[in-house]
């Protein structure tokens, strides 16, 4: 057990795992001696950042995959609240895990602590682990102000298999559902890419001067892409 957790942390270092200069000068130290510091981040408490573990593939086939990503080699940088910053080639979200995870060998994995991380960026897109009366989910976020955040959650739902010749489903399929959500006064609910759901967001004042940006920009209430530059020009008013 203790060498395969050994060969799992080496793993994770030939797999682009580096260890990249924090957010302060006073941690600068966690530059050298990569394989004796990643072993100190996984097993301390107050800079553990995850641990390995075993990757089981199903015993009955499923179409369709618990993981955010189809493919493994996605780029990342994860900060953690101690103000260091990992840089990482291989990751994935588990969705219904709800953990981000790193493929280090045919069976093996390491399991990110979100306990001990403030955000992930994995290709340009930012995901945090948000505390709610909902419980602790890892959203992405969309948008993020000092008052609210506009995040997107995801679930899974499992379609079962039927024997009907007619439905044509000899095995059970993962589906992966993506919902918009408004976290505001910590509490996370579902929220919709509307005029009226936006412009609530917007300081009253503000209003006429909001939909005048839209119009001249030519932008659409109901376009992700667009709700950024909204949320923005809403708040810089």
């Amino acid at each position: 057990m203790i060498k395969k957790l050994k060969i799992a942390f080496l793993s994770l270092l030939l797999l682009s795992f580096c260890i990249q200069k924090g957010y302060s000068q006073d941690n600068d130290g966690f530059a050298s001696n990569i394989a004796k510091n990643l072993t100190s981040v996984a097993t301390t408490t107050n800079q553990g950042l995850g641990s390995a573990g075993y990757f089981y593939n199903p015993k009955i086939a499923v179409d369709g995959s618990e993981y955010l990503f189809d493919e493994w080699e996605n780029r990342a940088a994860i900060y953690t609240k101690d103000k260091y910053i990992y840089s990482l080639k291989n990751i994935n979200l588990n969705i219904n895990r709800n953990s981000f995870v790193s493929k280090v060998g045919k069976d093996s994995i390491f399991t990110f602590d979100m306990n001990n991380i403030d955000k992930v960026i994995i290709n340009k897109k930012t995901f945090k682990s948000v505390v709610s009366e909902n419980g602790n989910r890892i959203y992405q976020v969309i948008y993020e102000g000092t008052d609210f955040s506009v995040l997107r959650g995801f679930t899974i739902q499992t379609v079962k298999s039927s024997p009907n010749p007619m439905v044509n489903r000899r095995t059970d399929r993962l589906v992966k559902k993506q919902v918009l959500f408004l976290k505001k006064n910590n509490a996370v609910k579902r929220f919709k890419l509307t005029k009226r759901k936006i412009l609530g967001l917007v300081n009253a004042a503000n209003k006429e001067e909001v939909l005048r940006y839209v119009k001249d920009q030519n932008l659409s209430f109901r376009k992700e892409e667009d709700l950024n530059k909204i949320l923005e020009y809403s708040s810089s008013l």
